[in-house]
């Protein structure tokens, strides 16, 4: 692998006295979509918030591009180009959908016209919606509001905690068809999904976790050929 883009070494985070992870590292390639897979309460949502700026982490070091940026606000993450998809969506519900995007943009100035036009383009519901606030919106609409506004960031990583969570399976499809779409224009992509199998299936290399710390990790084609990962965390056909 050429110096990765993202670098995590060591990762350690508590809330509190409790160990939520320990010991994790990994790197993601620059293009690459990675994803992180494991039980509930194995640690991965914590990590992502840790690279993001939302955690601070009590030990390790994370490296964007090769700068360490460990200590870095979520905010100054978001104008370097790394940016999170939260779980749940966090979408601002009183406010319009066209509001939302607009704060995603908030640090692009001239850019950000172009940029909102643009998602529009990707997401036309978001356009025949946009005075509508956001939350009117169904689930599913609500989750591509999250991603498009993330993308007026123009990030070079985008971050995305459990986008599929409580969605219906046709739109999960549409989910990972964007993400896919999102991944061939360049962007880096980190997934945190707990359905493993279809995260895997999107990937170029994952890590699974367990109970705070990475217990597998490889290819994802291999992993899902793995029979300790298929018994434990993908469920027999």
């Amino acid at each position: 692998m050429n110096d990765p883009i993202l670098s995590v070494e060591g990762l350690q985070v508590n809330y509190g006295r409790v160990e939520a992870v320990r010991n994790v590292s990994f790197d993601v390639a620059a293009g690459s979509l990675v994803t992180l897979v494991g039980a509930n309460g194995a640690g991965k949502t914590s990590v992502l918030n840790a690279v993001s700026g939302l955690l601070r982490p009590r030990q390790g070091v994370i490296k964007f591009k090769g700068q360490d940026i460990t200590k870095w606000p979520a905010h100054r993450l978001v104008k370097a180009g790394l940016v999170q998809v939260p779980e749940g969506r966090e979408v601002l519900g009183t406010l319009t959908v066209a509001e939302n995007l607009s704060l995603g943009g908030w640090h692009r100035g001239r850019t950000l016209h172009s940029n909102v036009a643009r998602v529009y383009e990707r997401f036309p519901v978001l356009h025949e919606r946009r005075k509508l606030q956001a939350g009117a919106l169904s689930g599913g609409e609500q989750q591509m509001l999250a991603i498009a506004r993330a993308l007026i960031a123009e990030p070079e990583i985008l971050l995305l905690d459990e986008p599929s969570m409580g969605l219906a399976p046709l739109i999960v499809d549409e989910v990972f068809a964007v993400i896919e779409e999102i991944r061939l224009t360049g962007t880096t992509v980190v997934l945190v999904e707990q359905n493993a199998r279809r995260a895997l299936a999107a990937a170029d290399f994952g890590y699974v976790f367990e109970t705070g710390e990475v217990s597998h990790s490889g290819p994802a084609h291999e992993l899902l050929a793995d029979e300790k990962v298929i018994e434990a965390y993908l469920g027999l056909d």
